[in-house]
Order: structure tokens, then sequence, then C-alpha cells
């Protein structure tokens, strides 16, 4: 990142957050780079007035999610929502900024598409994952969070999408007389959370560790190649046989003649590309 990078997300920040909380924790006044940029339209403060703003606030709340500038796609494991920095960044951030002072998390939380009902994996996903930085933050970088908060209980209507995504933790049915409640799976999931009072050392909120066994395959795959494939078949049309290209194999015969035979077995022509010269015979 460069040096302009750096100042401009500084400067983002103190836009989106500097304007009120510089005043609070800090000198009661604005920021430097609002001050430079909107001169003529921020009001100007006298001392008196300064010490009566700065230290109003018992704590800093702070609301997090996702941006507005995103396309969901549909009700599955899209991650099409754009994330800007992170939450734990964000936490340090403030930390640093305003002195340390006590955070507490009034409204967090992702959404789901307004069809979804009950399986809001996705919402799990990114709420332990907000969860999780949020622990971090404590733990690791000092930052004094005392408090965190679901948004939101039900879903509503949002106003920039109106009943297209769905944020609560019970889908509500707009559509029926009584606007029947249903508990979505992140229901379950938050309330052993708040039992347990974060991540206890289980066994299943240990980390998968280790190493993979040495000569493991290594790989990527990409959808355009895929459908390239899929599209490039020779052969008569009664049988038609399936061009697979294998890359860069590791130089093993017998895995190899594995892979060749399995997919010759099925109609598949394969073809091997490697670096490193070998002979499947």
């Amino acid at each position: 990142m460069t040096e302009k990078n750096i100042k401009e997300c500084q400067k983002s920040l103190d836009f989106v957050l500097g304007w009120f909380a510089k005043p609070i924790f800090i000198d009661g006044d604005y920021p430097e780079s609002m001050r430079s940029n909107l001169s003529s339209l921020l009001p100007e403060f006298s001392e008196d007035e300064k010490k009566y703003i700065k230290g109003t606030a018992d704590f800093f709340a702070l609301s997090f999610g996702a941006t507005l500038s995103f396309q969901l796609l549909d009700s599955h494991m899209k991650f099409q929502q754009l994330e800007s920095i992170s939450l734990r960044q964000l936490l340090y951030w403030i930390s640093c900024e305003y002195n340390n002072p006590p955070v507490f998390i009034v409204e967090n939380s992702w959404f789901v598409s307004g069809s979804t009902k009950r399986d809001d994996a996705k919402y799990i996903y990114y709420l332990k994952k907000f969860i999780m930085e949020t622990l971090k933050a404590i733990r690791y970088d000092g930052v004094n969070v005392f408090g965190y908060t679901v948004w939101s209980l039900l879903d509503g209507f949002e106003w920039h999408r109106g009943y297209s995504i769905r944020r609560g933790l019970f889908y509500v049915d707009f559509q029926s007389h009584d606007k029947k409640l249903m508990p979505k799976s992140s229901v379950l999931f938050y309330q052993k959370l708040i039992e347990k009072n974060g991540f206890p050392p289980l066994p299943e909120n240990l980390p998968i560790e280790g190493v993979f066994p040495c000569g493991f395959a290594w790989g990527i795959v990409d959808n355009y190649i895929q459908v390239s494939l899929m599209v490039k078949l020779v052969g008569s049309p009664a049988r038609p046989v399936l061009k697979i290209i294998l890359i860069n194999l590791p130089d093993n015969v017998s895995l190899l003649t594995f892979i060749t035979t399995v997919l010759e077995r099925d109609g598949c022509k394969a073809f091997v590309a490697n670096t490193t010269p070998f002979s499947l015979h």
C-alpha cells in the first residue's frame, strides 16, 4: 500500500467516524482532513465549546456491517457482498486513534437473500467471523471492547433493499396475516455462543492444524477451463470422448497411470503436459 493510499484510507475513516469521534474523544474539533476539504461548510467551535464537547461520551458505539456497494446474486453461498476494512482492523484503528476508549459494538451483521427462510449458513459464516475478529482484537490487540450486539432479532424492511434481503435471526413471513416467525439456523449458533461466552477450548472449536503428506498434489481449477473442456468433444456423436488435460502433475508413475486409466475407462482421453519429463510405461 502506498503512502497516498494510506492517506486516502485515513481520510475516508475521518469522514465516516472521525467527524464525531475526534471532537468527542480527542480535542473537541473536526479532523484536519475535513477542515481542509470542507472548511466553508463546517462550523467553527470556540475553545469553551471544544472543552464542552470533549469527553461527552461514556463509550464508543460502533455499527459495522456490509457495504451498500454489492450485488446479491442468489441465496446460495455466494459471498459477493464487498468487505472493505476488517472489523479487527477497524477496532484497532479506533483504539489507536482515540486513546483506546471503551467500545460497544451496537450493530453488526451480514445478510441473506429475501427468499432464505431457515438455512442461513452465509449469515452464520460472517457472524462467526466478526465475533472471532472481535475476540482477537480484545485478546491480541488490547482493544477495550466490552459488548457486542447482533443486528437484528427479526427480519425487517431495509431502506436500500426493501424486503429483498434479510438480516434477522428470526424469519418473518410478511405475507401471512399474523406475520409468522421462524427461527433460523443462526439462532442456535448465537444461543450457544452466548451460553459459552464465546469459543471455549472444546474439540469442535479447535483449529485444524498440521501438514499434508509429502508429495501431496496441489492445484487450481478455474470455471473457464472447465467450460472450455466440456465443449471440446471428439469422437462419434454416439460415444463422444471428453478431452482432459492434466497439467504439471507430480512425477509419480503410479499416480499418473491410475489417473489416466480411470479417465480413459470412463470415456475420456487424457493428455498430460508436465514441466518434468516422465514416462507412463
